[in-house]
């Protein structure tokens, strides 16, 4: 089998690929995922640290091993993040962003588009498939291979996962649906989910997410044309941005965001000084077994009723604010 070092991660097997795979790995905006963390400004306070690179190459794994014949999902599962702005989901609702319609923007490039002709597809047949229930998004209320991968990962990296994902998927099945497999393996995948979700929407990291998101702000308000080039920019670029600017509370939420997180102080108590903040979603979707959604039986519910629990509303504050 052809090995490219160029588009690897280590959770699953090697797939074969297509030449314009390779060369859509190899365009400016999906190589400009290797610069942006999967869990956005989680990842300066916690050890899952992968990029949205890593969790594309991921995706497209698992839709190539599902659906080898399928270039149109295998193109869409290679695009579906490039939208994504710099510390991914952290800042994109607070900023009014939408990474999906920069998604489709950039699918139309030039650059893209060239290629996807190489390959008999059309960008706008990508844009469309994306929109829709697939075995890459989900149907309905069905787990599918873009949040699968990010499941696993994610706790893969943070230290939860007792079975590496490699042999887990082999009792899993995707159809056009989405995910299917057996009792037990299905509340393992609730479990997983749950974990997760109990990572990226703890406290803590919500806090980073906020500040970061205000420390954006400001530093905008100071020199405004920086803003037209956010949605281009990496993680690194918007970092020494953050660290040269001209205001002072600028420097000092990122400096603590990176050096000193222990003085990040974050309570339950809506009253009070601090900058407010909540949950940004819960994912409700979840595997189907033996032709049931796993959400709707009695064990399943049990098991996702933890996220319920994390609904909560905060406010966070540093010495400086």
């Amino acid at each position: 089998m052809r090995r490219n070092p160029i588009i690897a991660e280590p959770l699953y097997k090697e797939v074969e690929f297509y030449p314009w795979e390779v060369k859509l790995f190899q365009t400016s905006y999906v190589r400009r995922l290797k610069y942006l963390a999967h869990f956005g400004g989680g990842a300066y306070v916690s050890p899952v640290v992968h990029s949205r690179y890593e969790h594309t190459v991921g995706v497209w794994k698992l839709a190539a091993v599902y659906f080898p014949n399928h270039p149109l999902l295998r193109a869409a599962a290679i695009l579906h993040d490039i939208g994504h702005l710099p510390f991914s989901h952290a800042v994109e609702k607070t900023l009014g962003y939408n990474h999906q319609a920069l998604t489709e923007e950039y699918i139309q490039s030039p650059e893209i588009v060239s290629i996807l002709h190489t390959a008999n597809l059309e960008p706008s047949d990508i844009i469309h498939y994306l929109r829709l229930p697939s075995p890459l998004t989900g149907t309905r209320n069905i787990l599918g291979l873009d949040h699968l991968d990010s499941f696993l990962r994610d706790t893969y990296m943070s230290g939860k996962i007792e079975e590496i994902p490699s042999g887990l998927i082999k009792r899993i099945h995707c159809s056009e649906r989405g995910i299917e497999t057996d009792e037990q393996t299905g509340l393992q995948l609730l479990r997983l989910i749950v974990q997760d979700h109990e990572l990226f929407l703890s406290p803590l990291l919500l806090a980073v997410d906020r500040l970061l998101a205000e420390a954006i702000s400001l530093y905008w308000k100071y020199d405004e044309k920086n803003k037209n080039s956010f949605t281009e920019q990496t993680d690194a670029d918007m970092i020494a941005a953050l660290k040269a600017s001209q205001n002072s509370k600028v420097r000092d939420i990122i400096n603590t965001i990176l050096y000193q997180p222990e003085q990040i102080n974050v309570h339950q108590n809506s009253t009070g000084k601090g900058i407010s903040f909540g949950i940004r979603k819960v994912y409700h979707k979840s595997p189907i077994v033996n032709g049931t959604l796993l959400s709707e039986t009695a064990k399943g519910k049990e098991i996702l009723n933890r996220l319920e629990r994390l609904k909560k509303e905060y406010k966070v504050n540093i010495p400086s604010l």
